[in-house]
């Protein structure tokens, strides 16, 4: 049985999420997904969310493909596999050749698990959502 994991903010969910999702249950048996706490966000990107975090939990655990969802406290996501072990983390290849894929890659290797990228989601992602409603809020 392969044990699969999605981390992730998910805040304005849109179809970038959606897709990550749905390529990640294609892939194991068990998905979980890790979302941000607010306090993980407002610590890794330096901005509270725009939907809190029990919202944004609600709204992952309703997905069909989703098997179990869970609050994700950190960047360092060792911290995650003790607390919901699996031998698979998936991410969004914007992370792929960064600093911060490589130190998740080395992480991920400590603990026995891989990490697989899928493409990332150009047209669409939370901070275009943001930048949007921010221009359009502050042109009113």
């Amino acid at each position: 049985m392969i044990r699969g994991y999605v981390p992730g903010g998910f805040d304005l969910f849109h179809v970038g999420h959606l897709n990550i999702l749905r390529a990640a249950r294609e892939r194991c048996d068990h998905l979980t997904v890790g979302v941000a706490t607010d306090e993980a966000l407002l610590a890794m990107k330096g901005r509270a969310p725009v939907i809190p975090f029990g919202e944004r939990l609600d709204i992952v655990s309703s997905l069909k493909i989703v098997d179990q969802a869970v609050a994700d406290h950190a960047q360092d996501k060792r911290i995650a596999y003790h607390s919901h072990p699996f031998d698979v983390l998936f991410k969004g290849s914007d992370w792929q050749h960064t600093v911060k894929g490589v130190l998740l890659e080395q992480e991920m290797a400590e603990v026995g698990a891989r990490v697989v990228y899928f493409p990332y989601t150009e047209r669409t992602s939370s901070t275009m959502l943001r930048e949007f409603m921010s221009s359009t809020i502050g042109g009113s």
